[in-house]
């Protein structure tokens, strides 16, 4: 049992947003001092978190660290702090990629107490709900994690889009409901809170067995981009431009990724799984509705959004494979995918910047005159669609190959949908580099600054180490 290291996880990011609150409301200073508090907490939690991964046995399968606190008495239920390696990854590539987002950030219009509260808030949750290990704290983390993006939303939505409030928190509503009957449920047929991993060995039969895991389904379902509940995250994608706002709301998914990888499909009992093959299907058709929407949008951010749906909805295909090999498969993919979404989202973001500045409507030959963003684009681009120097490859290859052997037709359909968003992706990047669009005024663009350079240069080195060792860190 460690001591009190995965609690210090969850704490660290959550006394920055306390300390970010409470800066002075002075013009001159409050900005520097925001920012100093977020790229520092960030900082030091990624460091925390690569030396609780040193101390966790790569080899074990399971839970390999876990802290206990006791909270009620009457009824006595106590908490469970947990992690594996691949609750482990996650944590990694989210707190890295927030840090690497504070260091993007360098206008003193995007160091906002909101912004970078709200941000430390939902880093803080996010980590609470991957460490999680039992059910109680599990469902508390899944309930509180919406909250920080409610209040970015309603902050950031462009006045016109203030129905994407009212959607998402209704869907967040919904879903916490769901799982909070769910978790009631199990823990008045068990009489104790049971740890995540015990969850299938609650043995309910007929209709309340049908209840709960159909709950449990249906909470998870609306955090992700699966139709018919992929409206409100589209329409976050389309109405919000700052970069932070935007990985922001597209981590969310993960986390409905991340309760089916931990409830399904080896927990749930056999007479629900059954339906699993007709999930699969809803999942592929909108995988293939959202990459051919890509290919006619010429938003790249819209693009960014599409990808990281059909990623998304990859690796759920692959979470409800029968088979267990692939979850740690799926880990090392997210690692390298949460990281290369980071990364393109602030390129994109300081090129929508540029259009702005510049006063033109299309991006089509801006990079000719933006060559550190240009480099950085396309390397992240190629890292994205499968180049073969990140664990992107050799994962989403096991993935892909695993799915084909389950059902054919469902194999392709799912190539065809990563085929399209990567057409889709570099049809932009071809236009936005053709110098034949690029005019001389295009001149008076600035590049990305020297320091962002040299942090894409840093992330796609570590996710070249990655490829040849996915576990390169660990010591």
């Amino acid at each position: 049992m460690s001591s009190y290291l995965l609690l210090l996880i969850i704490l660290i990011p959550l006394t920055g947003a306390f300390f970010t609150l409470s800066t002075k409301n002075d013009k001159n200073y409050s900005s520097g001092n925001i920012y100093n508090v977020s790229i520092w907490t960030m900082l030091l939690n990624t460091f925390l978190i690569l030396y609780v991964f040193s101390l966790i046995d790569t080899s074990k399968q399971g839970i390999d660290i876990v802290e206990k606190y006791s909270w009620l008495s009457s009824p006595k239920i106590d908490l469970l702090l947990g992690v594996d390696v691949f609750s482990m990854l996650l944590l990694l590539s989210i707190n890295l990629s927030f840090f690497i987002a504070e260091i993007f950030i360098y206008r003193k219009s995007e160091r906002s107490k909101t912004l970078i509260a709200s941000e430390l808030l939902f880093v803080s949750l996010i980590n609470g709900y991957f460490i999680a290990a039992d059910i109680i704290s599990f469902y508390i983390f899944f309930a509180a994690v919406s909250i920080p993006l409610i209040i970015l939303i309603s902050t950031y939505a462009n006045i016109s889009k203030k129905n994407i409030l009212v959607r998402f928190s209704l869907y967040s509503i919904i879903g916490a409901l769901l799982l909070m009957v769910a978790t009631i449920m199990i823990f008045i047929h068990k009489e104790n809170n049971i740890p995540l991993n015990m969850a299938g060995n609650v043995n309910m039969v007929g209709a309340l067995e049908y209840f709960v895991w159909l709950s449990i389904f249906f909470a998870f379902i609306s955090r992700l981009p699966v139709w018919p509940f992929h409206y409100w995250i589209s329409a976050i994608s389309s109405s919000i431009k700052n970069p932070l706002v935007f990985l922001v709301s597209n981590l969310i998914p993960l986390m409905g990724l991340y309760g089916f990888i931990r409830f399904w499909p080896n927990t749930v009992p056999k007479t629900i799984a059954v339906y699993a093959p007709v999930f699969e299907i809803i999942c592929v058709i909108t995988m293939i509705f959202i990459a051919l929407i890509s290919l006619s949008n010429k938003d790249m951010r819209y693009k960014l959004f599409a990808y990281t749906t059909v990623y998304y909805l990859l690796y759920l295909i692959g979470v409800f494979m029968p088979t267990n090999t692939l979850k740690q498969n799926i880990g090392y993919s997210l690692f390298s995918y949460i990281i290369i979404v980071t990364i393109l989202s602030f390129i994109i973001s300081h090129i929508e910047e540029q259009k702005k500045k510049l006063d033109i409507y299309s991006s089509s030959g801006i990079l000719c005159y933006m060559p550190k963003a240009s480099k950085c684009i396309s390397l992240f681009i190629l890292a994205s669609i499968g180049l073969p120097i990140t664990p992107l490859f050799w994962n989403n290859f096991i993935i892909i190959s695993e799915i084909f052997n389950y059902n054919l037709m469902l194999g392709i359909f799912v190539m065809l949908s990563i085929m399209i968003i990567g057409i889709s992706f570099l049809e932009e990047l071809y236009k936005q580099k053709d110098k034949t669009y690029a005019t001389s005024s295009l001149m008076q663009g600035v590049d990305m600054p020297n320091h962002q350079f040299v942090i894409c240069l840093i992330c796609m080195t570590i996710l070249c180490l990655s490829f040849f060792k996915p576990l390169w860190f660990v010591f």
